[in-house]
């Protein structure tokens, strides 16, 4: 297993409010994650990082997984755990009052994978030439789309489709999206500085090119990203299995 990980400020952003980690415990299991801090200039940077600081501390103490019900259940109480460290930061501190944070990102052990979702960050499998959307977008829109209130074609430039329904740290409690999914060629966690920049058509070309190492995806990735507009900061984590 090989993985590769690449942060980048944008071109339009004063600060790079993404975080992320890529680290292994002594048993083997790898944990990816991105975090991207919300609330602009309410320290949205430290809620990504106390985020990802706390998985940091944590996982390298963790497993073994003895099935993969350990594991989701695992991510479900750190997800809750990490909300609860975000939210009591922000309501103790004035300077992060209404911080936040998305996570996403994916849990490989011995008996599976795991992916983890949390606000509008996304995951994606590509298994020989396809791509998936492994996370569902915690949105506004999308949740006006699910209950058919909007079509898809409105849902695409609609005005609130960046509005978040789920993030860490915004209320004292949170439930996020932890499910086990199927085995993939490769994975990719990401900010939305990539996917909502970048198709996922061109995503997949990338992701799947024979010729490319991981590192040069990633950087590939966030040249894309960049050359759209380099609207928003970006943050890619790739692992080959």
């Amino acid at each position: 297993m090989e993985y590769s990980c690449i942060t980048d400020i944008g071109l339009l952003r004063e600060k790079n409010q993404d975080s992320y980690i890529a680290v292994s415990n002594s048993y083997g299991d790898f944990l990816m994650l991105v975090a991207d801090g919300i609330g602009g200039g309410k320290a949205g940077e430290v809620a990504s990082g106390e985020c990802i600081k706390y998985f940091d501390d944590i996982f390298k103490q963790s497993g073994p997984f003895e099935k993969i019900e350990d594991a989701i259940n695992y991510m479900l109480y750190h997800v809750r755990a990490v909300n609860k460290h975000v939210y009591d930061l922000s309501m103790r501190y004035e300077e992060y009052a209404g911080m936040g944070t998305t996570l996403t990102g994916l849990l490989l052990t011995s008996q599976g994978a795991v992916s983890i979702n949390c606000g509008d960050s996304r995951v994606y499998g590509f298994l020989d030439d396809g791509i998936y959307k492994l996370t569902f977008d915690h949105t506004l829109v999308n949740q006006m789309l699910e209950k058919g209130q909007i079509t898809y074609e409105e849902s695409l430039n609609h005005p609130k489709k960046h509005y978040l329904v789920k993030a860490i740290g915004i209320f004292p409690s949170v439930s996020a999206d932890v499910h086990k999914v199927k085995d993939m060629d490769y994975y990719l966690a990401c900010s939305d500085g990539l996917h909502a920049y970048v198709s996922e058509e061109e995503i997949r070309k990338i992701v799947t090119a024979k010729h490319l190492s991981l590192d040069s995806k990633c950087e590939e990735l966030k040249d894309q990203a960049l050359m759209a507009g380099g609207f928003d900061n970006i943050t890619i984590v790739m692992v080959k299995r």
